[in-house]
Parts: structure tokens; C-alpha cells; sequence
């Protein structure tokens, strides 16, 4: 069966994740919710720190912020199980369901929700280097933390590199709303 690896975003905690997470896993999956490492000043941990505060809109990381990424990478792929993988995660946690991409692994589908793509052109790279599979992509027009625009290079670039992506665009901000969270686990399903 496979995994479902499912990250909170900044400020999150993989027990605040944890109950989405089950709430859309398919019958006989298995599920990991990792915790970022770095704890946030106000609430919470994340996956990177932002050197000069977050300023939401800003899409170029720094040095500093990109090696946090990476040091959140290695210590998720260690926790990554030999199985099928679907990569998931919420707007930090969904830039790191695409990063883990370089790594070897199985994946079969990735979730990107309320996200951006942290390195696109090292991303497309990697894109068309492993097989294309299944991607589910969701953002909110009224998103004010990643913008709307800075969210539609994500299904772009994977469509680009043949993967079959669904687009669920819903008229609110960064956030899950509940009335998706049945299409996700439907989805999920369909895997």
C-alpha cells in the first residue's frame, strides 16, 4: 500500500496537520506527518526561516533560507519509507512535497496546496528527469500569503513535464477549505 506524507506549513505543527491528514488517507494507506524542524518565533514550526521576516509576496529565498531548506530535506528524506509515496503538503509543506522530488524516490502523485515552487528552474530540471505521474494542485484567489500567481507556476511546471495535474482553484485565501477535503481524499483514491 502506499504512504501518504502529508507537511504543515509555516507556523504549523504535524499535530495540527495530523487530523486533515487522516481525514482524506484511503483505507490501508500508510501516513507520516513529519515536523519541520525549526520553531517559529510566534506559533509553531517551519520549514525554513526567513532571514528578514516573512514579507508575504517576496519569492526569491536567500542563501541562508535555502540551505534551512535543505537541511529540512535531508533529515524528510531519511523518513521516507521504500513504498509508493504521495507527497503532500500546505503552502511551506507543499514547497517541500516538490523539493523532496530530487530524491530517489517512488512517488505516484504530489498535493500542493496554497504553495509556490521555492527553485522552478531546478525543479523543471528534476521534472524531466524522473516519471511523470499524478499531481493535485489547489489555491485561493484571495490568498494574500502566496499569491495567486506565484501558485500557478506550479501546476504549469509539472503539466510542462506531462503530468496529469488537477487544478482545484477556490475563490478564498491560504487556506484548506472543508468543503474540499472529500475531492482530495477522492483523489487520493483514484491513485
Amino acid at each position: 500500500m502506499p504512504t501518504l506524507v502529508m507537511m504543515h506549513g509555516m507556523t504549523g505543527t504535524a499535530e495540527m496537520m495530523r487530523p486533515f491528514a487522516e481525514k482524506i488517507l484511503p483505507l490501508g494507506w500508510e501516513l507520516i506527518v513529519p515536523e519541520a524542524s525549526f520553531e517559529h518565533p510566534n506559533r509553531g514550526f517551519t520549514w525554513w526561516r526567513y532571514e528578514n521576516g516573512d514579507q508575504p509576496g517576496r519569492r526569491i529565498l536567500t542563501a541562508t533560507e535555502l540551505s534551512d531548506v535543505d537541511s529540512s530535506l535531508l533529515k524528510l528524506s531519511n523518513l521516507m519509507p521504500d513504498d509508493d509515496l504521495v507527497l503532500g503538503g500546505f503552502s511551506q509543506g507543499g514547497a517541500m512535497a516538490q523539493e523532496l522530488l530530487q530524491f530517489d524516490h517512488r512517488v505516484i502523485g504530489v498535493i500542493a496546496m496554497g504553495t509556490r515552487a521555492v527553485r522552478p528552474l531546478e525543479l523543471r530540471q528534476r521534472l524531466m528527469d524522473i516519471p511523470a505521474a499524478k499531481m493535485l494542485w489547489m489555491h485561493g484567489e484571495g490568498d494574500h500569503r502566496v499569491s495567486l500567481e506565484a501558485g500557478l507556476e506550479v501546476p504549469q511546471l509539472f503539466e510542462d513535464s506531462g503530468w496529469d495535474v488537477t487544478r482545484i482553484q477556490h475563490s478564498k485565501g491560504h487556506m484548506i477549505p472543508i468543503e474540499f477535503h472529500f475531492s482530495v481524499k477522492e483523489w487520493l483514491e483514484s491513485l
